[in-house]
């Protein structure tokens, strides 16, 4: 009996001393509780559907509808909700999902917005390229006030240098 307790705990000891460095830096990932953690490293953009009276994410790893000052995130079929968009995520049911959000599958939402974020990317150019002419014509009115104002500053050199020359014409016809 002692010798199989020694030679039990020698193969133990053996076992442990013989795994290899990597063996040990296993890495350990405890879940405790249904709090699943999405890493989302910035706050995602989000396109507001006017129509449907809530906003979608756009651009982000994660589906997230954002309503009434919650987030709601769809992973694979589920949903999930927090106050903030880093989380902690609880789980939710489909009919604890807000009524606006719930009437509408998820494919159609990535649709409706993909059509919105397409139709504000247009108004975008178009207001960029609206705000680009705005600013040229800006700067030629600048340059024409400029243009303007040193020709008016000239005429006013040349005015005052003529009233000059006629003073001087006129001092001299008097002291002959």
């Amino acid at each position: 009996m002692m010798k199989k307790t020694i030679w039990l705990a020698a193969g133990i000891a053996g076992m442990l001393l013989g795994n290899p460095a990597s063996d040990a830096m296993a890495e350990l990932n405890v879940r405790i509780g249904s709090r699943p953690s999405f890493v989302i490293d910035r706050k995602p953009d989000f396109v507001e559907l006017r129509d449907y009276g809530f906003s979608v994410s756009v651009g982000s790893p994660y589906d997230i509808v954002y309503f009434g000052n919650l987030y709601y995130l769809n992973q694979n079929g589920s949903w999930y909700r927090s106050s903030d968009y880093r989380g902690p995520w609880i789980s939710v049911r489909t009919n604890q999902l807000p009524s606006k959000i719930r009437r509408h599958r998820m494919e159609d939402i990535r649709r409706f917005r993909d059509t919105e974020y397409r139709n504000n990317e247009g108004r975008r150019r178009l207001d960029h390229q609206r705000s680009d002419e705005n600013n040229r014509r800006n700067l030629d009115q600048q340059r024409s006030d400029e243009h303007d104002k040193r020709n008016l500053d000239q005429q006013r050199t040349d005015e005052n240098n003529k009233r000059l020359l006629n003073q001087q014409r006129s001092n001299e016809n008097r002291n002959r």
